[in-house]
């Protein structure tokens, strides 16, 4: 069905990995529509809990964008496919209604960062490397790698990068909030999916909520009357009546 991209439902888990090791991993119009197509898939199963994407191989999560493929491209041309990739894959993962997770096992350079980025949050290998290099093509990050990623590291961090082009270890980019956990190699892959299988197993009623109050910025009264609401939703009477018996809930 898909040529760059692999797909799996792990339990409660939608597992999309970008299968294009030869290439890094890069994304192409190809790659970015297929994410596109498997994204719209998942958001309608009722059985999955969570989404993760990662990269095939063990050297690349997406070393960015693919340079041969826009390297021809004129002004027109490269703001479409911006564009395009903006609305069809970057948009739409911040925006999914459950949440999305970067499991980053190689590079994550420039599209490749703003990929990770658009995720709710990122787990890393302690061998990962990730950096906004584009500045030494003579361009920028295009695809929200500026914003998105001013909002975890902070403006001053993000200048740098971008500025710069230089390329982090996975334990700096932890320390400037680029990445939530970092996992020895050796564990990275069984560490990763206890985390994903963690949070697949919690009430996707409120995994909606907290994505998207965190994501909208949104303000105390519209969390204090999210909250409200979830206080009279079934999932509460099944978590107190789980927690005082002491049994795994099984969630509506």
């Amino acid at each position: 069905m898909y040529e760059n991209i692999l797909y799996e439902k792990v339990g409660k888990i939608g597992w999309i990995t970008i299968n294009r090791p030869s290439f890094l991993n890069a994304l192409n119009k190809q790659t970015i529509s297929e994410l596109n197509q498997v994204l719209g898939t998942v958001s309608l199963d009722e059985e999955i809990g969570v989404v993760c994407i990662t990269g095939s191989g063990d050297k690349a999560f997406v070393a960015g964008a693919d340079i041969k493929e826009f390297a021809e491209y004129t002004v027109s041309q490269g703001g479409e496919l911006a564009a395009s990739g903006q609305e069809k894959l970057f948009n739409l993962l911040e925006n999914l209604s459950k949440p999305t997770i970067a499991v980053i096992n190689g590079f994550a350079l420039g599209g490749g960062l703003e990929l990770a980025m658009a995720c709710h949050f990122r787990i890393a290998a302690e061998n990962a490397k990730f950096g906004q290099p584009e500045v030494n093509l003579g361009l920028i990050p295009g695809i929200g790698g500026t914003q998105r990623l001013k909002r975890s590291a902070g403006k001053y961090n993000a200048n740098y990068l971008c500025m710069t082009g230089e390329i982090i270890s996975a334990q700096q980019a932890h320390n400037i909030g680029v990445v939530s956990v970092v996992l020895k190699a050796e564990e990275f892959k069984e560490g990763a999916m206890k985390i994903l299988k963690s949070i697949s197993e919690k009430p996707l009623s409120s995994l909606v909520e907290i994505k998207r109050l965190i994501n909208k910025d949104a303000s105390l009264k519209d969390e204090r009357q999210t909250f409200y609401k979830l206080l009279d939703g079934e999932n509460k009477y099944i978590g107190i009546k789980s927690f005082f018996e002491k049994t795994k809930p099984e969630w509506k």
